[in-house]
């Protein structure tokens, strides 16, 4: 019974309240229980976690080194290579323009020719038509790239079609800028010397600095001095325009002004500022016209790429004729350009032009001598300055996705001028003081174009070069928002920079003009609502009601538990408490740092705990908990204790009856809710996919779409909200999840992220699956990734984006009934593949993270890993045949999906189904090979085997079928350790070139090569022998075994043995009656004779006093001995229900009464019998306790589920769960016409599938085998290794030589052509996976070496910035003694004071089980002792101090800016939080008896307090309902 009020009670999980003094666990029924103070002196001894080094814990300390060595490899490597490719191609293009002026006189070299004598030469019109060639080609090829990219965007994915006006505006745009880049390349620079070139080119951003004149934010405090130095970049950008036209004289260099301001116009839309910010309306449409130029510009670049490729050729001919040569001629000469030709040097001698100042010129003698020309020169020369150009764009954008921008991007490029104009002057001084001074490095016919001076001082003053100096520092003011990134890790190319390509060219002023402006909001602390959840990553609303607090990510760890061990209960919880540490320590910085975290999260951890209940041991109407349940209550403080270091005791859950069962409420040390859905299979629909229903329409339906907001705001908050699929063996840690977050923020349209599983347990078994695990995600997973979308995300453990799940098609077609046999394979079976393929068909795009780890249990035996598989193959297949079936539909609506990834995929799976045949092939040659016995023997000793385990799999009882697998397995493991052996012997009979020995050598090589760049993982490769051996029975076996056994759609694993319910004792006693009638009828018959059967027997009796049976025929009657003891068993059953008062026959409307009155049926489906009721009599006399499943039911008493509160849901989530039952979750009642059509139909489809299985195999081994009896006819000789024998005949008197080829045969043929391109395939996509993960990791770390930080690095609050996560973890450890060790003193036995340690743990008080408090305790009134172990502080022990009193500082300011925003929003409504459900009576649920004891607070989110506001009125709470 229950009581209302007038109690003390316990504290609240989820009061307001932070103080120190709650205790660790109620002791309010047990006055005599001893608190820690109290605890004697003989029993001092403790029981202290250890810290465990295992699954996701194991230490990394050598891979974190690794990758900071890495980073800071990174650092110094991108930085050479776009610096050292920048100047290389920025060289090239200026020694390319070089050989393009008429008439231009080059010094040549002597040597070979003749010392004393000193020679020029001219080109010719040949020579100077193939550098305009490689001009052509510099530009075009970059161009073309774009080209390609646009199509291939345009084809496989949706691109938006501009409007006319669009097109217009983005067509001329890019005619004008290919205009200024033709007239730079071909008229202007060809006029210059190379320094004066280089020099000219950090002048080209003339309309970028008038830009940020005209849109700079007016309200910025600085503005005016922002203003200046716009004017002066603007000003010295001009100079350019009008310093060389004039200093040289040149009419053609006039053009100078149009060039740069045609070229800067290209990059006008990365300088409009965000719209948001202006209020010009010129401002704003210039800010749609960019959005929308950006939206359809590869549709755009389409047309426009090639057209700008015309407007250069029309630019080489207009240059032609300009020079007064042939513009035709650049086409018509193209044959002698790129031919053998030779050209003339002359002999001169150099005389004073003016020897006051030092000029010099030359006169010809009129000697000439003709040499020959390297044609190809050109050619070599634009493919290093494309191949240049292309490097320092791939690394750039590294540079910038890995967080190294401003080192190895933007000062990288911006020395990329000076540097190549020192290295300019340092070879044009060589090749002036000796002409030969590159004779073996360059042509001596080519050379840059030389400044006309010997003396650089001359140089700089005379030719005005100072002036560049200022140039380029206007060209860093323009380009200073480089300096200063704020984009998120691994930003997309579209979102780093404004134009996703480059122009190969101006390499170093495209990349820098075109990054991106990353104006994001700056979100204020006092922007930050009541709950802290802000995130960096929030946008602008857009004049929207979207609040900030909308963009925060939002995760609900959503775990499917059935029969899960204590072991693996306890990874997971310690999986959920260390990401409940970590959100606790990000919540608090932010809450009382002010510190906006872009990594910030809410947390919320589900557990649904399928066929949770089971008849109570006292009555069958009433349920209790089963065991499952009880060792995961237990668990739970085990696991806290384990994470912390320290025990842990949480308080009791909070148990809430619900529709569907109950559900149990944990408050975690961190204020996050932890909560256990206890699902009875008899109100709701049980297994996996339906608890996946279960919580995808309580989140996203109930929780998300039931809220007050607006659907705006419901569309950002879908699009933060992810679902953490988990199951309920998985361990992983914080950083996981964090990385799979990463990459949905990278990509809106990314539906599903799965990291890298890795199986954990001991044995053969346990060996194979790590091995095959290891190659499925190196390999398979990482080219799915690389190449399209991943098939699957795996349930153990995927992150879902909640508005992917909510499109239509995917959630509500998830709920789809089996009706079909197809569908029990493919929608019971392989539930997270089918969700998958849902996504999928919608167009939603699924990824691999390889560095989220996750690692699972694995089954461990024979017959548990064939069961498990004996449901994904057959999903497998059956989801993939589906996604081929609508693979044009598919294509056509998932960017990602195309018509070469349907066909790999059509290529694996006609791989999948023949397999076993080409296994069987492989077989049938490795027996002829090793054991030399004939084809055809060896294809009966193989068929044999094989044709009886199919026999068997098809008549048999599945124990049956597996010991016949393992039989098989084990003599195939033997053939294959043969085949090794063989192997070798024929490598070294027919050596390494032999095609059966380079395949060998390159599959293993790839094996062993793909797992050197898994360093972490290399020791999977240990087991690929296990796997090798095991290839027969996995690769064929397997598939059989899964095929014959498609009409089973049981689970197969984690089975347990269960109490029988109520209905199944009627069932079972029905039958026993009826059997009893039919032995008995059977029994009189036989007695006149006139029974049918061959066996039977007569039996008699008197009472129970005795019975008499006799035999009529010496046949067995093992079957009515059965019989008979069903009798006496349901005998015994009858008395012990009447006993408990249970009524003697249940019917049908006796069970719809009983759901009715108490909305809980009787049980429908279990699995064997544990202990019998014990005997009763008394039971049957005392009256049972009236119940409602909805108030008061019999599971919330059990004192196993420890003595927590039980409150109650809101009416709104109450009839939530009711519709949502109706509608989707009600139990399938079992129909027996129904589940025999069903497994009519499994069977017929089980049929089906063997026989085209079987006959699709059949024929290809008989093609094949065919084939290979008649090799010598049919064969390819190989080209590799063939053996060459020298014969003499006497007769002829010749020498023979014969040569002997190796044959390669059909099978040869066959693995070859079809795993050797899977092979190519899947191992370059690995390779690009593997440099996609490094990346994402170089991104991650952070470099905290003294010698890497600034001085304003070195600042408190920098620290503070930096470090706030490991400070916010280090203040709050409810263990102080793990700041530096674990809890547990491992030093040496001698130096052990363990009694000291014992009397100082008798004197301390408990630990509290608040990590909040913690935090404010720790940092209000810090410890000496604990600060002095505080690395994450600072170097040493004052700097830590300091760093602490500016925690404190920070603390008071941001708690007093909080207050003053309070109390300036006093009279306006707080913002809802996201988690908060109305409080509402109990008495306002419908079909309740009306009570005013109860109030209904249902589930609250974690409640954060200060100290400071102790002062607000703490909600009154009414009251609680116990139980005593």
């Amino acid at each position: 019974m229950y009581t209302t009020g007038g109690i003390k009670r316990p504290p609240r999980d989820d009061d307001d309240s932070d103080g120190e003094s709650i205790p660790l666990f109620d002791d309010y029924d047990e006055p005599d229980q001893r608190t820690a103070q109290e605890t004697k002196r003989w029993n001092l001894f403790r029981e202290i976690p250890v810290k465990k080094e295992s699954g996701s814990m194991v230490s990394t300390a050598w891979i974190d080194a690794s990758v900071k060595i890495l980073k800071l490899l990174a650092y110094v490597i991108v930085f050479a290579l776009v610096l050292g490719s920048a100047v290389l191609a920025k060289g090239t293009l200026l020694f390319i323009t070089s050989q393009l002026k008429k008439g231009r006189a080059i010094p040549h070299c002597s040597k070979g020719l003749a010392l004393a004598k000193q020679f020029i030469t001219i080109h010719s019109i040949e020579e100077r038509l193939s550098w305009l060639w490689a001009a052509l080609i510099v530009y075009s090829i970059p161009e073309l790239g774009c080209f390609c990219r646009s199509v291939r965007i345009c084809f496989f994915k949706t691109t938006i079609k501009p409007t006319f006006v669009q097109f217009l505006v983005a067509f001329t745009i890019e005619t004008l800028q290919a205009i200024g880049v033709t007239l730079l390349i071909l008229f202007i620079l060809p006029e210059l010397d190379v320094l004066k070139g280089a020099m000219l080119m950090n002048a080209l951003c003339l309309v970028p600095g008038i830009l940020n004149i005209m849109l700079r934010d007016r309200t910025h405090p600085r503005y005016y001095m922002l203003i200046i130095f716009d004017v002066l970049a603007v000003s010295a950008q001009v100079t350019a325009m009008v310093a060389w036209p004039l200093l040289e004289g040149e009419p053609i260099l006039w053009v100078i002004p149009a060039a740069c301001i045609l070229i800067s116009v290209g990059w006008w839309e990365n300088f409009i500022g965000p719209t948001d910010k202006q209020t010009n309306v010129v401002t704003i449409n210039l800010g749609y016209l960019r959005d929308a130029l950006k939206t359809t510009r590869y549709y755009t670049s389409r047309y426009t790429s090639i057209w700008k490729i015309a407007i250069f050729i029309a630019g080489i001919m207009l240059s032609l004729l300009y020079q007064e040569d042939d513009p035709l001629s650049f086409f018509t000469h193209i044959l002698k350009v790129f031919a053998e030709r030779s050209y003339n040097i002359d002999e001169v001698q150099v005389v004073v032009d003016d020897a006051s100042d030092g000029f010099l010129d030359y006169i010809t003698t009129g000697e000439f001598l003709t040499l020959n020309t390297n044609w190809a020169s050109a050619l070599w020369v634009a493919l290093i300055q494309v191949a240049s150009a292309y490097i320092c764009y791939i690394f750039a954008k590294v540079a910038c996705k890995i967080l190294i921008q401003n080192f190895s991007f933007t000062f990288a490029l911006t020395i990329v001028g000076p540097v190549t104009v020192n290295m300019l002057i340092v070879m044009c001084g060589m090749k002036n003081g000796d002409a030969c001074a590159f004779h073996n490095v360059i042509p001596d016919y080519l050379f840059f174009d030389i400044p006309p001076v010997y003396f650089l001082r001359d140089y700089i003053g005379r030719q005005m070069a100072w002036v560049w100096i200022l140039w380029l520092m206007s060209q860093c003011w323009v380009c200073l928002h480089a300096w200063q990134p704020r984009c998120e890790r691994l930003a997309a190319t579209d979102k780093l920079f404004s134009k996703p390509w480059y122009c190969g060219v101006l390499i170093d002023q495209s990349m820098l003009m075109n990054r991106t402006r990353d104006d994001d909001i700056e979100i204020l602390v006092e922007d930050l609502n009541d709950n802290d959840n802000i995130s960096i990553n929030s946008p602008a609303d857009k004049g929207k009601d979207i609040k900030p607090s909308d963009y925060t990510t939002r995760i609900y760890i959503c775990a499917t538990m059935w029969h899960e061990t204590k072991d693996e209960m306890m990874d997971f919880l310690k999986s959920i408490f260390r990401l409940d540490e970590d959100q606790s320590a990000r919540r608090v910085a932010q809450k009382y740092w002010g510190i906006v975290d872009p990594d910030y999260y809410e947390l919320e951890a589900h557990i649904f705990m399928d066929d949770a209940f089971e008849v109570s041991d006292h009555s069958i109407e009433d349920s209790q908990v089963n065991r499952f349940v009880k060792c995961l209550v237990e668990t739970v403080d085990d696991a806290a204790s384990e994470v912390h270091l320290t025990n842990v005791k949480l308080r009791p859950p909070m148990k809430y009856p619900t529709p569907y069962g109950g559900k149990l409420v944990w408050t975690m040390p961190g204020k996050n809710k932890l909560i256990c859905h206890l699902k009875d299979k008899a109100k709701i629909r049980h297994r996996k996919r339906w608890s996946q229903v279960m919580y995808m329409y309580y989140f996203l339906g109930h929780r998300l779409m039931d809220m007050p907001v607006s659907v705006d705001r419901k569309e950002v908050i879908s699009e933060n909200t992810y679902l953490l699929a988990l199951d309920g063996d998985i361990d992983f840690k914080p950083c996981a999840v964090t990385l799979l977050i990463d990459l949905m923020k990278k990509n809106k349209k990314l539906g599903a992220a799965c990291g890298r599983i890795h199986p954990v347990g001991s044995g053969f078994m346990a060996w194979y699956q790590m091995f095959e695990y290891a190659i499925g995600h190196w390999l398979q997973k990482a080219t799915e990734h690389m190449i399209g979308c991943v098939l699957c995300s795996p349930g153990c453990f995927s992150l879902f984006r909640g508005k992917a799940l909510m499109d239509d098609n995917v959630m509500r077609k998830y709920t789809l009934t089996s009706n079909e046999a197809r569908h029990y394979v493919q929608y019971d079976q392989g539930e997270d593949r089918w969700l998958c393929t849902l996504l999928l068909q919608r167009g939603y795009r699924v990824e691999y993270s390889a560095a989220s780890d996750a690692y699972t249990h694995c089954p461990e035996r024979f017959d548990e890993f064939f069961n498990q598989r004996r449901r994904w193959v057959p999903s497998t297949m059956a989801n993939i045949f589906d996604l081929l079936a609508d693979s044009k539909r598919t294509v056509k609506v998932n960017d990602n999906i195309s018509t070469l990834y349907i066909c790999y995929q059509i290529l694996l799976m006609g791989g999948t189904v023949l397999g076993p045949g080409t296994i069987f092939l492989m077989m049938i040659g490795a027996m002829n090979a090793i054991t030399g016995m004939s084809n055809m023997n060896a294809l009966i000793m193989n068929l044999i085997p094989i044709s009886v385990f199919i026999l068997v799999c098809m008549t048999c009882k599945s124990e049956t079928q597996l010991l016949l697998a393992n039989v098989i397995t084990c003599a195939y493991a033997m053939i294959m350790m043969m085949v090794i052996v063989g192997i070798v012997l024929q490598i070294i009979e027919d050596g390494w070139l032999a095609p059966s020995s380079i395949f060998t050598v390159l599959t293993f090589g790839s094996f062993f090569v793909t797992a050197a760049l898994h360093p972490q993982e290399i020791i999977c490769i240990l087991y690929l022998v296990v796997y090798y051996i095991t290839i027969p029975s996995m690769y064929m076996l397997l598939i059989i075994y899964s095929l014959c056994n498609l009409n089973n759609v049981s689970w197969g694993t984690r089975e347990v043995a269960q109490k029988k319910t109520a209905k199944e004792m009627e069932l079972e006693k029905k039958a026993a009656e009826e059997a009893k009638k039919k032995m008995e009828s059977q029994n009189v018959m036989r007695l006149f004779g006139t029974s049918d059967e061959k066996e039977g027997s007569m039996e008699c009796g008197v009472a129970g006093l005795f019975r008499c049976m006799c035999c009529t025929n010496p046949k067995d009657h093992k079957e009515d001995m059965h019989l008979m003891q069903i009798v006496h068993s349901i005998e015994k059953i009858e008395k012990k229900l009447e006993a408990m008062g249970a009524p003697a026959e249940v019917t049908e409307r006796d069970i719809r009464d009983i759901r009715r009155r108490s909305s809980m049926g009787l049980r429908a489906d279990t699995l064997a019998v544990l202990a019998e009721y014990e005997d009763s009599e008394a039971s049957a006399d005392v009256p049972r306790e009236e119940r409602d499943d909805l108030i008061n039911p019999f599971w919330i008493e059990d004192p196993n589920l420890q003595k927590g509160e039980v409150d109650f849901l809101t009416t709104a989530e109450t009839e939530f769960w009711k519709d949502l039952i109706d509608s989707y979750l009600r139990p399938i009642d079992e129909n027996k016409e129904e589940q025999e059509r069903i497994k009519t139909d499994l069977k017929n489809l089980r049929d089906t599938m063997v026989f085209a299985f079987v006959m699709l195999n059949a024929l290809f081994v008989l093609v094949i085998f065919l084939l290979q009896l008649n090799q010598d006819q049919l064969h390819v000789k190989w080209p590799l290794g063939q053996k060459v024998s020298l014969s003499y005949d006497d007769d002829s008197n010749t020498i023979i030589v014969q040569s002997d080829y190796l044959m390669l045969e059909p099978i040869g043929s066959l693995f070859l052509i079809f795993f050797g391109s899977v092979m190519i395939i899947q191992f370059s996509a690995m390779l690009c996976h593997r440099i996609g993960t490094l990346t994402h990791l170089l991104s991650t770390v952070k470099l905290n070496w003294y010698w890497t930080k600034k001085a304003d690095d070195l600042t408190h609050n920098a620290i503070i910035e930096k470090n706030f996560v490991e400070i916010a973890k280090d203040l709050q450890k409810l263990n102080a003694d793990d700041l530096d060790r674990g809890g547990v003193d491992d030093g040496k036995v001698t130096r052990r004071k363990t009694l000291h340690n014992l009397e100082r743990a008798r004197e301390t008080k408990s630990n509290v089980v608040n990590l909040d408090a913690n935090f404010q305790r720790r940092l209000q009134n810090p410890e000496a002792e604990i600060i002095a172990r505080m690395p994450s502080l600072g170097g040493n022990v004052a700097m830590r101090r300091a760093t602490l009193r500016a925690l404190q500082t920070r603390r008071d300011s941001v708690i007093a800016e909080r207050r003053r925003s309070q109390m300036l929003q006093v009279n306006q409504d707080s913002p809802e939080f996201f988690f908060n459900a109305p409080n509402t009576p109990v008495n306002n649920i419908t079909g309740r008896r009306s009570t005013a004891a109860y109030i209904n607070r249902a589930y609250e989110p974690a409640q954060y307090s200060d100290d400071e506001d102790t002062s607000t009125t703490v909600r009154p709470r009414k009251s609680i309902l116990r139980f005593t």
